[in-house]
């Protein structure tokens, strides 16, 4: 964690640039000058005129310029919402119960247990001729710096489920994922995430994940489980 808390807007990061007492460039005084500018309409110029209404900032070159862009990069993140820890599992199930913004992948024609869609060569699943299950959107998602392609799928009582999976290897860490079950060799983690239950677990290094509102944790668990191939825990 860092020793200082990160400013949350561009008040604050104007605010600690102020308190370094130092010299900075006149370009950069020019920079902090339309900040202020724009963030107060213009007072700073009626209340002092220019940089004299900052209260003789004084800002050392080297000290101004890193804490300028480390602030500025945390304002940001800060903003954007993204990050580059261990995610939740509310953060990593939230993508599959979004609405689809793209059409239904079809059944592959050469692997009859596969759709067309696919994350870095893992394939979703074709859950239509052995649960019932279709296809029926998808969609992507950036989330903690990762990106998340998510699978729709429904059934014929109309119940949704959707099948996520993260690019990038190794999969991240996923805080909260709930209790182990062992399948075939591969660790299903089973958890709750918004009153939804959620199963993750990890394909080729890639992390998975599958939810749906009112659908049971056993059924997303054969759901994810059935035509994984047996691997080491």
């Amino acid at each position: 964690m860092p020793e200082n808390p990160r400013p949350r807007d561009e008040h604050e990061l104007i605010e600690e640039i102020r308190s370094i007492d130092v010299v900075a460039p006149p370009h950069l005084h020019e920079r902090i000058e339309k900040m202020v500018g724009e963030r107060d309409g213009g007072s700073a110029r009626a209340t002092g005129g220019g940089l004299g209404g900052l209260g003789g900032l004084r800002l050392r070159l080297g000290a101004a310029a890193t804490a300028l862009a480390a602030a500025a990069a945390a304002v940001a993140l800060a903003l954007s919402g993204s990050g580059s820890g261990a995610l939740n599992l509310a953060q990593a199930s939230a993508v599959t119960l979004r609405p689809a913004t793209m059409g239904a992948p079809r059944e592959s024609p050469s692997h009859r247990a596969q759709l067309t869609a696919a994350v870095e060569g893992i394939s979703f699943p074709y859950w239509g001729e052995r649960f019932g299950w279709r296809s029926a959107g998808a969609r992507v998602d950036r989330v903690g710096g990762r990106t998340f392609k998510t699978v729709f799928y429904t059934d014929g009582k109309g119940r949704r489920v959707g099948y996520a999976i993260a690019a990038g290897t190794p999969a991240p860490s996923l805080a909260g994922a709930g209790r182990v079950e062992q399948l075939g060799g591969t660790p299903y983690r089973l958890g709750r995430a918004g009153g939804v239950e959620v199963v993750t677990w990890t394909r080729d290094g890639h992390l998975c994940v599958v939810s749906g509102r009112g659908v049971s944790g056993a059924t997303l668990l054969a759901l994810a489980s059935w035509g994984e191939q047996p691997r080491a825990a």
